[in-house]
């Protein structure tokens, strides 16, 4: 059980385990998907269905790699002209991803950061809701809760309304929004995990609605106002797969949050890129060949 305040901020590294792809990785992947003879018609005709120009879904995918920049995300705060193609692009590139058995496979059972995590986050089922622990994610993904409220089903043998109400005690934030929200969930139009491509087309719409994206201008929302309350009271806050870019830390507003313990992955960083973040942001970055788990294990102390 964790007993201190603890916050868990992710960024697209902290889900690649579970087969998402990194913001890099997903801005190639709508580049090639919207092009290759074998699924660009697909995309295209969905897209143009959904009122979106040929002229528009071309222009857009040649700024967008031509922008060199390094997600989907980053290109759209700078271009809001292309928010509609670019927020659906997103949500077609990432839905194909929620296989569970990512989640769930034994074979990577040893390798899970998900899994460790619910092995220190249990206790009695009554007493679940006590774990001081807050999870700030900048995915749109769901695997997160998505398996949390599995394993918790799974290990009570409790229902779905009993497990909703628990896992609910745990602040779970998408600061730009998700791919919707789980069965489980308040909110409406729910929509269940899993990637059916055959529902891509009547729901992408939908799902593409709850992608939000911040304009560059942008630095205060209601959203990063209340994450910034929960880091304020928060002993330990942890960066997973974060890619320290300095908007996203400006807008968490890390250099007002004091006396508290920032760690974080470093993995893929270079040394000076490291030292620069430590220096600027107060963030220390103890090994930059750490991954999620092994970092978790030897600098998270769960507690």
């Amino acid at each position: 059980m964790i007993t201190k305040p603890t916050v868990l901020l992710l960024g697209a590294g902290a889900s690649m385990p579970y087969g998402f792809p990194s913001g890099l990785g997903l801005l190639r992947d709508i580049s090639f998907k919207l092009d290759h003879p074998k699924t660009s018609e697909n995309w295209v005709h969905i897209l143009k269905d959904l009122g979106i120009t040929e002229e528009c879904i071309q222009t857009f995918r040649h700024d967008l790699i031509n922008s060199n920049l390094p997600s989907v995300d980053a290109f759209l705060e700078r271009r809001p002209e292309f928010l509609e193609v670019g927020k659906l692009t997103i949500a077609l590139g990432l839905i194909p991803f929620e296989a569970e058995h990512h989640l769930t496979d034994l074979e990577n059972r040893e390798k899970s950061w998900y899994a460790y995590l619910w092995y220190k986050l249990n206790t009695s089922f009554d007493a679940f809701n006590e774990n001081k622990l807050s999870i700030i994610t900048f995915n749109y993904d769901r695997s997160i809760e998505h398996f949390l409220f599995k394993s918790m089903k799974s290990t009570y043998a409790k229902s779905e309304t009993e497990c909703a109400y628990r896992l609910n005690k745990i602040p779970i934030i998408h600061v730009h929004g998700s791919l919707g929200v789980l069965p489980w969930q308040e909110g409406a139009m729910p929509r269940a995990y899993q990637p059916r491509i055959d529902l891509i087309q009547t729901q992408i719409k939908t799902v593409s609605e709850q992608i939000v994206v911040i304009s560059e201008k942008e630095d205060t929302s209601p959203i990063f106002d209340e994450v910034f309350k929960i880091m304020l009271a928060a002993k330990r806050i942890y960066f997973l797969g974060f890619g320290y870019h300095d908007t996203n830390l400006r807008r968490l507003r890390i250099n007002l949050v004091k006396n508290n313990e920032l760690v974080g992955t470093a993995y893929g960083l270079g040394q000076a890129e490291a030292e620069a973040i430590n220096q600027k942001w107060r963030i220390s970055l103890p090994d930059r060949r750490h991954e999620v788990l092994k970092f978790l294990k030897d600098y998270a102390p769960f507690e």
